[in-house]
């Protein structure tokens, strides 16, 4: 079905005026596949008459594949009968093939946007590579404007809450501001669904789109051609950036600034669909992006610590050293996992900032200065114990009862002894 969707829409695409790699640009497809689209025509259904039986429950249809495109006809069919719809299934089945084409097709149209008005993002997987020094999951952020195509990318370690945050932080300062309106696919960290199949925005990212002022918007389902921009810039990544650092042994940090080396150079190059280059629209997309808040968006994980005997704290598998004062205490501490910082509170008090070292190393992390004040504090315990101890030894000296005897004793016992 989806194959005979996308052929349909070719073919209207065609009929627009498109050519033919604006078609395979909006459909998310290759110039060939467009190509044998065009060649073959879709599928000739035999002229009938349904609107007598459809007429009176079009509108109730066209609503409903408009909200849910790939409803299946089967489940629709009971919900017609019980209307009162005494059709078939196949009627029903032509009609909806060419309502969901239609649609489709006018979804595919919209997604040509205004300067600064929309951007795509995504990730993409790379698998297990070779990264400071151990084998380790390699993820990429990607942002795509949608009017000037300039892109950013950036390599991470984790597709956690706060690190997609901290990346579109990362990207609309490197854009120099933000879109007003955001596209994404059905990643939890984005949008969940309940348990009636609607799907609605994640609590933390409607907070962060409020502080940047930009509405998240999810593709369609099972149309990833709907943020096609960000998919073809990801491919454009894969065919030529990636293949240049195959086989290298680099930091997450090289690799970024490689990244960014390799933005710089497309940005000049020109699009052959366009006739312009990315940067030269993007000079005409800036004065449209919303400008950033005073101040960024604090995207920390924040977690309860406590501290133990030793004057450390527990994270990941790791142990790092506070001054000793706070043992005992419940601090906060708030993580940056994209820049692997972290930052230790008590209360409003920031007792320090100090970089995570990787989350499976098993280490144990203390400063000089915590061990020489550990040790301080140590010996002055000791000193009190001992205080305390001879106190307690003097104590039992004074309180031990003493015989008074008298002088007639004392004699006694002399002429006994002579």
């Amino acid at each position: 079905m989806h194959l005979e969707v996308d052929m349909i829409k070719a073919h209207l695409l065609k009929e627009q005026g498109y050519k033919q790699h604006e078609i395979a640009e909006k459909l998310g497809v290759t110039d060939r596949t467009v190509r044998n689209y065009l060649k073959s025509a879709p599928r000739q259904r035999k002229n009938r008459d349904y609107s007598s039986k459809l007429d009176p429950y079009r509108g109730f249809i066209k609503a409903l594949i408009e909200e849910k495109p790939f409803y299946n006809c089967e489940l629709l069919l009971p919900r017609l009968r019980n209307m009162g719809f005494t059709g078939g299934i196949s009627i029903l089945r032509d009609y909806v093939a060419r309502l969901r084409a239609r649609i489709l097709t006018e979804a595919v149209i919209r997604f040509e946007t205004e300067p600064g008005f929309q951007a795509q993002m995504d990730w993409k997987e790379l698998g297990r590579s070779w990264i400071d020094g151990r084998y380790q999951k390699l993820y990429m952020f990607t942002m795509s404007l949608g009017f000037s195509r300039r892109g950013f990318i950036h390599f991470t370690t984790s597709m956690k809450q706060s690190v997609l945050h901290a990346c579109h932080v990362m990207a609309f300062e490197y854009f120099g501001g933000a879109p007003r309106e955001i596209l994404y696919d059905n990643m939890k960290t984005a949008f969940l669904c309940d348990s009636e199949g609607n799907f609605y925005p994640n609590r933390k990212l409607l907070g962060f789109a409020h502080h940047y002022g930009f509405t998240p918007k999810r593709c369609m389902v099972r149309r990833p051609q709907t943020k096609g921009k960000v998919e073809r810039f990801i491919g454009y990544v894969q065919t030529s950036f990636l293949p240049r650092i195959e086989g290298d042994t680099f930091t997450l940090d090289e690799l970024n600034e490689a990244g960014l080396r390799w933005l710089a150079e497309i940005d000049e190059k020109p699009i052959r669909d366009l006739g312009e280059n990315r940067m030269e629209r993007f000079i005409r997309e800036l004065p449209h992006l919303q400008a950033l808040p005073g101040q960024a968006y604090d995207s920390r994980e924040i977690h309860e610590v406590r501290v133990d005997v030793e004057s450390h704290i527990h994270f990941e598998t790791n142990r790092y050293s506070v001054p000793p004062e706070y043992i005992r205490e419940y601090l906060t501490l708030k993580v940056d996992l994209l820049r692997r910082e972290g930052e230790l509170l008590y209360g409003d008090l920031s007792i320090r900032h100090f970089p995570l070292t990787d989350p499976g190393a098993h280490a144990k992390i203390t400063t000089a200065s915590d061990r020489e004040a550990l040790y301080r504090l140590w010996e002055k315990q000791r000193a009190r114990r001992l205080q305390r101890e001879q106190r307690k030894t003097k104590t039992r000296v004074a309180n031990q009862e003493v015989e008074v005897r008298s002088p007639a004793q004392y004699d006694r016992l002399l002429e006994v002894t002579q």
